[in-house]
């Protein structure tokens, strides 16, 4: 089991290692959405790219909800970890896959319901509507997905073993750019195309990372740990809300910000695309030290060793 103590070591060295697999895989996440701006304003057009622009924050959206959400029940399985308490740590897993499937289920219907009225909101030109629609919904029918992808990685996260999710992201990053070239450049499928390629990839990642953590003792579950109780669901909730919050502003700042560039033009939301993609890339290292604090701090408050 590729598990880490970081309630053992030398503090800055155990986060910095820590933190570096983080960072590649941020990095190799990001540059499938390169590729498929890459791929698709070649092969499609200015509109096409304008149109990923468009779906760019309310995409965000979601799938920030859901990291946050991942991460944040992930917190207290960190605790557990760290305090070496085993039994609690299986039930806390599994009223955070509960939480998740809930989650999960209720951000799916709300993105397909909300899909074209917020579109319309935010003013998005037509002549790129229907693509933008079009990608938007065979995204967030992917919802699952990226909560399968983000949760497992999550958990591996807790248990200290950020190697895991960093060969499922270089995998799936491979993965997303063959099939972004084989359903946009060889079968001509256009926006669609690059949204199955990227589902499609994020599900392999997912599958990869729920492999591992069924083979994985600490996180082998009996029917037994999803007996309820009392208070855990909402102690979860507590951790997972504040990031959450969170993240749904930093989106709704995005989203005016998409705003006020839908009223351009499609050749204005066209370069903001293409910028705000390699911005991405710069906040790659600040989320992995990020999540490389949540589980160190995690795993030494569940030990007790708050000084």
């Amino acid at each position: 089991m590729n598990t880490r103590r970081m309630t053992e070591g030398n503090p800055a060295k155990l986060i910095f290692l820590f933190s570096i697999p983080l960072m590649l895989g941020n990095m190799f996440q990001q540059l499938y959405t390169i590729v498929d701006t890459l791929i698709v304003s070649r092969a499609v057009g200015v509109n096409a790219l304008a149109a990923l622009g468009v779906a760019d924050w309310y995409n965000y959206l979601m799938l920030s909800i859901i990291q946050a959400a991942a991460q944040g029940f992930c917190i207290l399985l960190a605790q557990d970890f760290g305090a070496r308490n085993d039994t609690h740590l299986k039930k806390t897993l599994a009223h955070a896959i509960r939480l998740s499937v809930i989650l999960t289920i209720i951000l799916t219907i709300l993105a397909q319901l909300s899909l074209h009225p917020v579109l319309a909101l935010l003013r998005t030109p037509e002549a790129i509507r229907p693509m933008a629609a079009l990608y938007l919904g065979i995204i967030f029918a992917g919802i699952p997905a990226q909560m399968l992808f983000n949760f497992t990685a999550s958990m591996l996260r807790a248990l200290g073993d950020s190697k895991s999710p960093l060969y499922a992201m270089i995998i799936a990053s491979a993965l997303n750019v063959g099939l972004d070239l084989l359903f946009v450049m060889v079968f001509h499928y256009g926006i669609a195309g690059a949204a199955v390629a990227t589902i499609l990839s994020q599900l392999v990642s997912g599958l990869i990372c729920l492999q591992l953590c069924r083979k994985n003792n600490y996180l082998k579950l009996s029917h037994t740990d999803f007996g309820r109780e009392e208070g855990l669901n909402a102690k979860l909730l507590r951790l997972g809300y504040p990031m959450m919050l969170q993240n749904i502003m930093i989106s709704v700042g995005g989203m005016i910000v998409e705003y006020v560039v839908n009223g351009l033009g499609v050749s204005f939301v066209a370069g903001f695309t293409a910028t705000n993609k390699l911005y991405g890339a710069l906040e790659m290292a600040a989320v992995a030290y990020g999540f490389a604090m949540v589980t160190y701090i995690g795993q030494n408050y569940g030990a007790g060793q708050t000084q």
